[in-house]
């Protein structure tokens, strides 16, 4: 998001080489119409500050003085539009930054927005500050806040006093977004916390201010000095940049099925990194204009499909919670990214596999367990080129469990920046079915719910499909291990005691606030102030219930760490077509037999579950065949032949005709396995031949 850095740098430095005078101080709101505008300006915003400033080496320097004052330099370029702002001080204390108004070509005192840090009592205090038309500390305009909150809402002591916010001191980085999208200022400072011997560091906010100004305004960007006592304080800024960008690109403009990562991820108008898989939409058609799969730092990188600039779609993550500790423990409280890591692991021409990993710690980065241990889970979330794939997790238990369950999944609906999640759901908003037909159609109607709690963990498949407004169906799969072993570790239960398509829970992504209902009892989530806010709906829970003591169904992993494996088949499909999602899961769990075989043998209790494969293995011919008998109707089933003792250039044949590389198929060479995805739909037996 810094390309305009280095530019403004070098423009910095031009405009501060003569500076370093002292100023008088003069009464905001603003000086007379005669004082002339230099290429800096000194500025006071509140109070009775003196200051002064000077540029050296690369450096701002001020110094000020003066009790409850606002002093700073306004730089000489101004933004507008969408953009982010953001400059970093040598303090930790008694900084900030503002923008200021522009009109008619000076800063316009009547009206800035502003985060700042001060020492108040002996406490870094982050506060946000504005002057709304000449009217000081207005904040909410909306009305929306109650005035008994304004406090809590708009001042975060570093102190640990509140939940969620376990700091103590901030890292001296403040930033202002403008988001044009939503209307509204968001006001950040830098954060940070050893955890496990290391220092991580990331933002945390106050609540949003709404923008009063018109859409064209232009400001000034300024950093500040705050003072609350008369004592005289001085910062070095170090870094101060400042950039306009597009309110949601999706991350780099890629052609066909790749998997990229990338720093300029960008979605509702907040700037991030990760990775992004995009697809062909010969092969997707459901990914038509440029629906992507991202893995977004913004999100913690938690997964999620990119419908639109305004819709995410997510699966969720493994989440526990605890008998001693408050709050719910799940990658979205890791808010400095301390456990959370995202890499692509594989990438060829059938398949791409991003790896995803954290731990299960609460927003105050406590763990579950009295030992203070935590679970920690890996996740492989491999695709093919039609925009299905499987999703492994590995819940790794550490330390001596607490009897508690833990959640593997949970559907919801993420909201950008000017919509809620109810906006996106069609009626009915979820279907739940299997292969032999049950179905139940849930949202806004919950009558179901009885029905579904009670018959649907019996089922041997559970199918959960998401019908979308705009945007293709969203579906996940979990499966009975008694009728398919080796696709779970345990059978899922299910809840939906309290899932509704109505929530605007903002606590996760983006929201950087701390935990607001926290203070009135609730640590476990932060309902939206406003429809503008980024927030989410889940639509139902599906939960590891069993084996909750870890004495039994358990693997070993190197570390000597107890770890259990469950698997999800997820994508998506064009609207309301269920048969093609029913032809998908069968592909992965009722794929069928494979008989007249040459060349190549069954391996007895190989599954192939977790990579949606049917396994073969090559007796060491390099031409082989098999026929295929599906058990009804399945979608492009993937193949794989173990030791394969060719290379990836090879004729395939289906029922004697050949296929056409990259388009009815679509082949490679995979740790020495020949994978090969077909691009078919079949419920009749087929005979493949590989030269």
């Amino acid at each position: 998001m810094r390309t305009d850095m280095t530019v403004l740098a070098l423009c910095l430095s031009a405009m501060l080489a003569s500076c370093g005078k002292e100023i008088p101080y003069h009464p905001a709101p603003a000086p007379d119409d005669d004082v002339q505008i230099e290429e800096l300006q000194p500025i006071v915003l509140s109070g009775t500050a003196a200051g002064s400033y000077e540029y050296s080496d690369g450096t701002l320097k001020m110094a000020s003085k003066g009790q409850g004052s606002i002093y700073g330099v306004c730089l000489d370029k101004v933004c507008s539009g969408h953009f982010i702002a953001e400059a970093e001080s040598d303090s930790d204390r008694n900084f900030g930054l503002a923008l200021v108004r522009e009109e008619n070509g000076r800063p316009d005192y009547d009206n800035y927005v502003a985060v700042t840090v001060c020492l108040e009592d002996g406490t870094p205090v982050i506060r946000a500050r504005d002057r709304q038309n000449g009217k000081d500390n207005v904040l909410d305009n909306t009305g929306a806040i109650p005035e008994s909150d304004m406090e809590f809402r708009y001042a975060i002591p570093l102190d640990g006093r509140y939940f969620s916010v376990p700091f103590r001191n901030s890292t001296g980085k403040v930033r202002i977004i403008r988001n044009s999208i939503s209307g509204f200022f968001h006001l950040y400072v830098g954060v940070g916390k050893e955890i496990d011997g290391r220092f991580c560091e990331d933002w945390i906010e106050t609540a949003q201010i709404k923008d009063w100004n018109g859409a064209d305004t232009d400001f000034f960007i300024c950093p500040v000095i705050r003072l609350e006592t008369d004592k005289e304080d001085e910062t070095v800024f170090s870094d101060i940049w400042f950039e306009e960008f597009g309110t949601g690109s999706g991350g780099p403009a890629v052609n066909g099925f790749a998997a990229e990562e990338t720093s300029d991820l960008v979605w509702a108008g907040f700037p991030g990194d990760g990775v992004v898989v995009s697809f062909d939409e010969r092969f997707c058609p459901a990914s038509a204009g440029g629906r992507k799969f991202i893995f977004w730092s913004e999100s913690n990188y938690v997964p999620a499909w990119l419908m639109s600039n305004e819709l995410l779609y997510c699966y969720e993550f493994c989440e526990t919670w605890s008998d001693n500790v408050k709050g719910c423990f799940e990658p979205m409280s890791d808010r400095l990214l301390a456990y959370a890591d995202v890499e692509v692991t594989e990438d060829n021409d059938v398949r791409k596999t991003v790896r995803y990993s954290y731990a299960l710690v609460n927003p105050d980065y406590a763990a579950p367990y009295p030992d203070g241990s935590f679970p920690e889970v890996v996740e492989w979330y491999t695709f093919y080129p039609d925009g299905v794939g499987v999703r492994r997790m590995d819940y790794i238990q550490n330390g001596t469990p607490n009897g508690r369950y833990h959640e593997l999944s949970e559907p919801m609906v993420i909201s950008g920046s000017s919509s809620v999640p109810e906006d996106h759901f069609k009626s009915p908003a979820f279907v739940i079915s299997n292969l032999s037909g049950a179905r139940y159609d849930l949202y806004p109607d919950k009558s179901a719910f009885d029905a579904v709690n009670a018959n649907v963990p019996t089922w041997d498949e559970q199918i959960y499909r998401v019908r979308l407004n705009s945007a293709p169906d969203a579906f996940s799969v979990f499966a009975d291990p008694g009728k398919y072993p080796g696709s779970e570790a345990l059978p899922v239960s299910l809840d939906l005691s309290w899932h509704d398509i109505t929530y605007q829970m903002s606590h996760f992504p983006v929201d950087k606030q701390p935990y607001l209902l926290a203070r009135y009892g609730d640590y476990d989530k932060s309902n939206a102030t406003w429809p503008s806010q980024v927030s989410h709906s889940s639509l139902i829970g599906v939960e590891a219930k069993e084996g909750c003591d870890w004495t039994s169904d358990y693997l070993v992993d190197d570390e000597g760490r107890k770890y259990r494996t469950y698997l999800m088949l997820f994508g998506i499909a064009e609207a309301d077509d269920s048969g093609s999602v029913d032809a998908h899961v069968r592909s992965w769990l009722s794929c069928g037999s494979l008989d007249n075989l040459s060349g190549v043998t069954v391996p007895e209790d190989v599954t192939g579950y977790d990579k949606r494969e049917i396994v073969l293995e090559s007796t060491g011919d390099a031409s082989c065949g098999f026929r295929f008998v599906p058990a009804g109707t399945v979608r492009s089933p993937v193949f794989r032949i173990s030791d394969w003792p060719g290379g990836d250039e090879v004729s395939l044949y289906c029922n004697d005709r050949e296929l056409v590389a990259f388009s009815d198929y679509i082949c490679d060479i995979v740790d020495g396995n020949l994978v090969i995805w077909m691009n078919i739909e079949t419920g009749s037996p087929i005979e493949i031949r590989i030269n």
